[in-house]
Parts: structure tokens; C-alpha cells; sequence
């Protein structure tokens, strides 16, 4: 199998390129013909992943945090490619929510040992994505958050970007029509292909990435005070309990108002209206076997 690896070189905890060097002996010693290419610039992934598959290569693996990620799946067109997955930035939330360790010796082994999972991706606008897509105070505070700060201060980059959003960021109200016929109303929204969010926290916690459906987390109010209440309530996993938060499930999403800032995998990908769908069973990903024989398809997994 022709390897290769799409390495972020400033990802907040690789050891470059000491890291990607242990990656590739690994999967030499597998009889993989391996190729190594270090990211440069924002979006320089996804042209990477497109043009590797291309050169024929059958697996593509990211290193970096969620951000390279999305990049890399944007570039894979193929279901039959493979995508391995080491994660090495500061939330990493398709390898928590697919198992995949964090430390980098059982990222490489859950790659080597070769099991793989057919999983759903979402699309917005032009933009895939693996775990979830947010539109209003949220993906303003990641429009704004400052590279540097992030780099020096890590994941509290977004919680200082997330205060500076919330004194300043007007919300305004949409309508969120399924494709069920279902119309909800409110400020802000979680669209989730993955039960994960920003780390630990789980805004949508039935969603699955292989379920076949977006789970969506409608917030009516756009206050301060209530921005406050959403994310203590988030914190504290009690948010869906609130009167004005709702969660259902849908393929498809229209949001037909216009100038909302949205983010994807935590990426800021622009502003309303917006289309957004489920892919299902789109991507394939190296995962590690599952310990219970009764959480196998067969259809879905080799």
C-alpha cells in the first residue's frame, strides 16, 4: 500500500519531525511505500490529500490537529481511500470520538493493524466535515481567535475569543427548516455528525458518526445572560433539560437568512444561508477494533 503523510509541523504537541519519522519507519516496516509532506500554509492540506490520492496513494494520513483534519478529508474523494488519523493538536475530537489514542505509539498501532470503518461525513456549503458544524456566537468566536494566542495559550485561545464574541457579536435570529418539515427558530445551532464537541463536552450526545443523520442543538435566546446559562448548561451536560433548547435529528438542514458567521471542525468556513447534509458512510478510517463482536456490520467494517 502506497502511504501518505500530511504532517501540520507547527501542531501543538509534535515533536517535528521526530515524530513523522517514527510514523513512516512504522508503516516501512509494514511494507508501506511512504511519503512524507509537511503542510506550509492554511488550506494547503486539502490540495495536498486531493493530489496524493491522485499519485495513486491508498492511504492518507493526517498529522495534526482538527483543523488539518477537515483539510485532508476535503481533499479525499475516494470512499476506498483510507484515511489514518494521528492527533496531535489541542481538541482532536474525531479521534476521541472514534477511540483512537491520543498518545502517539497507539495511533500508529491502530494504522498498522489495518481494521477500518466506514463512517458518515456532513457538507456545508461547499465544505465537508467529520464532527460538527455551529452557526452564530459559537463560530464567531472562531472567526476572530487570534493565531498567536492560540499558539501560545492552546485551547483557552477560543474561550478569550468566546468573551471578546460575547460583548461584542449581535446575534440574529434564524429559522432552521429540516428536510422532514420540521421549523425550528433561534440564535445559535449545533449540527453534529459526532457526539463530541471543542473536547469533552457533548452538545448533541445521541449523535453517532454512523447513524445516517444530523443531530441538531437549537439555542432560542441570544442574551448574554442566556449565552451564559447555554454554556454552564453545556459544562454541566444538563442544556438539553432548558425549555428554549431543542435537539432533533435530520439528512438535511436549510437556513435561508443571511450574513450568520459559521464554523466547521473548528474552522471558520463563512457566513449564511447555508445547506447542510449528511454523507452517509463516506469516509473510511483506520479505528481499533471494536472489543464486543455485536457492535460489528459487516457491511460497514473489514
Amino acid at each position: 500500500m502506497k502511504a501518505t503523510i500530511i504532517v501540520n509541523p507547527i501542531s501543538s504537541r509534535i515533536n517535528y519531525p521526530g515524530c513523522v519519522n517514527k510514523i513512516k519507519q512504522e508503516l516501512e516496516q509494514k511494507g508501506h511505500q511512504v511519503v512524507v509532506v509537511p503542510t506550509s500554509a492554511p488550506l494547503e492540506a486539502i490540495e495536498l490529500s486531493r493530489r496524493s490520492e491522485g499519485e495513486g496513494s491508498d492511504l492518507i494520513i493526517s498529522v495534526g490537529g482538527d483543523g488539518t483534519l477537515n483539510e485532508v478529508i476535503n481533499g479525499i474523494a475516494s470512499p476506498s481511500t483510507v484515511l489514518g488519523i494521528i492527533p496531535t493538536g489541542i481538541s482532536n475530537v474525531l479521534a476521541m470520538e472514534l477511540g483512537i489514542p491520543l498518545d502517539l505509539d497507539g495511533a500508529i498501532r491502530v494504522i498498522t493493524d489495518g481494521y477500518t470503518r466506514l463512517i458518515d461525513l456532513g457538507f456545508a456549503n461547499d465544505r465537508v466535515f467529520s464532527t460538527m458544524v455551529s452557526i452564530g456566537l459559537d463560530a464567531e468566536a472562531v472567526r476572530i481567535v487570534n493565531p498567536g494566542i492560540k499558539k501560545l495559550v492552546k485551547k483557552y485561545a477560543y474561550h478569550l475569543s468566546g468573551l471578546k464574541a460575547l460583548i461584542s457579536f449581535s446575534p440574529s435570529p434564524f429559522t432552521l427548516k429540516t428536510d422532514e418539515g420540521e421549523k425550528l427558530s433561534g440564535c445559535a445551532a449545533v449540527i453534529s455528525n459526532a457526539s463530541f464537541y471543542g473536547g469533552t463536552h457533548r452538545i448533541n450526545p445521541a449523535a453517532r458518526v454512523d447513524d445516517g443523520l444530523l443531530h441538531c442543538c437549537i439555542f432560542e435566546k441570544g442574551g448574554r445572560l442566556d449565552y451564559a446559562r447555554y454554556f454552564w448548561g453545556v459544562i454541566r451536560g444538563k442544556h438539553h433539560k432548558f425549555k428554549d433548547v431543542h435537539l432533533i435529528r435530520s439528512t438535511g438542514i436549510l437556513i435561508e437568512e443571511g450574513g450568520i458567521p459559521i464554523q466547521a471542525d473548528g474552522d471558520y468556513i463563512g457566513r449564511t444561508p447555508a445547506r447542510i447534509e449528511i454523507l452517509p458512510k463516506r469516509l473510511r478510517v483506520c479505528t481499533p477494533h471494536p472489543i464486543y463482536k455485536a457492535d460489528l456490520n459487516h457491511e460497514d467494517h473489514e
